[in-house]
């Protein structure tokens, strides 16, 4: 059967990735966004504070994401990112010990297990005991599985986990880093090289995919919001969109890449995560432009990594659920202290800061959490599930979110 018109609800990363490949494909597309500005939860803007477009927060993504450089590569944003050599820098904060993990070019990563390439105090045993992440049920958390590696899991395993999954590894489900690994660090150095925004993630994954859906005829509505699905016989019928209603024709399809929150109360026949983590970032105004970016993994402190692009310096604090109550200047100051020597900076001297809480940025991959998260596919015959919040196989990160759209676009143009 033909695919009609496809109606795509929500402008964040899984609603443009859909539309996107959607409209490579040929296909008449409604992208449908209730907010002013696409990117949702990935977004730049122009700070008052800083007097600079900053993120709203940072997003790591390798080359190793393989649908995140497809969506990049469609929507002709190639040229706006920076690819990284697959270097970590990590620096303990406490004790101020500085060391750098380096990945080689081949699939193994033999140079982990060199004493100047590799995480200190790790032992051959370690690295062989970290393989039960590869099995991990669906019920076993990363302090489960991977506690017992030692100075492994302490320097490298529990800060990573924390920073891919926003969640504690103590409740975080383990088998949402399994395939992390295997398709990024299994696959050798050529596929963990860090992937920069130049300019600011909504001049790569948002405005460019704006334009290119735009200049392909896709029919797209900012600051409108989807009301309510109809659904009648087991497929939907009707949208009510900001009090108008659009009638679907037999061949028409609706992807639905919309929050958790707002699924779960328009269609509550769906199973939905209803427990969130939050993410805290602060950007530091340096003034003057770095002469390079730069990504160094913190342990000991408050954040988990800091990124340095321009004349900002950031940091992510990742399951932040014990800070993001705090004043935003008791965690600027706090963060200052831990990366001000990094910086060649002053603790006693702050510059201007911006703190950002985003109090539901992931659901809580938790494996209760996990076991909710809904397939593609739903009982409602022309109703498609997408973003990173929906069971993509993938932790709730941009490659996931991406990959979600890209998911239904397919699922949609083989109705």
């Amino acid at each position: 059967m033909s695919v009609g018109r496809v109606y795509v609800l929500g402008g964040g990363l899984a609603g443009l990735a859909a539309a996107s490949m959607l409209c490579e494909r040929g296909r008449a597309v409604t992208l449908i966004e209730t907010a002013s500005q696409a990117g949702g939860r990935c977004r730049s803007f122009f700070d008052k504070i800083l007097g600079c477009d900053i993120d709203n927060g940072n997003h790591l993504v390798l080359s190793g994401n393989t649908d995140a450089m497809m969506y990049l590569n469609r929507i002709g944003a190639a040229h706006t990112i920076d690819i990284l050599p697959p270097r970590f820098p990590f620096h303990d904060v406490i004790s101020g010990a500085s060391w750098e993990i380096r990945m080689g070019r081949g699939r193994i990563p033999w140079r982990l297990l060199c004493p100047h390439h590799g995480i200190p105090g790790a032992r051959l045993r370690d690295y062989w005991r970290s393989r039960k992440l590869l099995k991990a049920g669906p019920a076993e958390t990363i302090a489960e599985v991977l506690s017992g590696t030692g100075e492994l899991y302490e320097q490298f395993w529990k800060p990573f986990a924390v920073a891919v999954l926003n969640t504690e590894p103590e409740n975080a489900a383990a088998c949402l880093l399994a395939p992390v690994i295997r398709e990024t660090l299994m696959q050798g150095g050529q596929a963990c090289r860090p992937v920069l925004a130049k300019q600011g993630l909504g001049y790569s994954f948002v405005d460019p995919a704006l334009a290119y859906l735009q200049s392909n005829g896709v029919d797209i509505r900012l600051g409108v919001r989807c009301r309510g699905i109809g659904i009648k016989e087991g497929r939907v019928v009707c949208l009510d969109v900001q009090g108008d209603t659009i009638y679907l024709g037999d061949d028409d399809v609706v992807i639905s890449a919309l929050p958790a929150g707002v699924v779960g109360e328009m269609l509550p026949s769906i199973t939905v995560p209803d427990e969130f983590r939050a993410i805290v970032n602060v950007h530091f105004d340096m003034g003057q432009p770095a002469p390079e970016p730069r990504i160094i993994g913190l342990l000991g402190g408050l954040a988990e990594w800091l990124f340095v692009r321009g004349r900002i310096a950031s940091v992510t604090i990742s399951a932040a659920e014990h800070v993001v109550e705090k004043s935003a200047d008791d965690i600027a100051t706090r963060v200052w202290q831990d990366i001000a020597p990094l910086l060649a900076r002053s603790p006693d001297s702050m510059p201007l800061v911006r703190v950002i809480k985003e109090k539901r940025a992931t659901f809580a991959q938790t494996p209760r959490q996990t076991g909710l998260r809904p397939p593609a596919v739903s009982d409602v015959r022309n109703l498609l599930m997408a973003g990173d919040w929906t069971d993509t196989g993938l932790p709730a990160t941009i490659e996931g979110a991406i990959r979600s759209g890209h998911r239904c676009a397919g699922l949609a143009l083989n109705t």
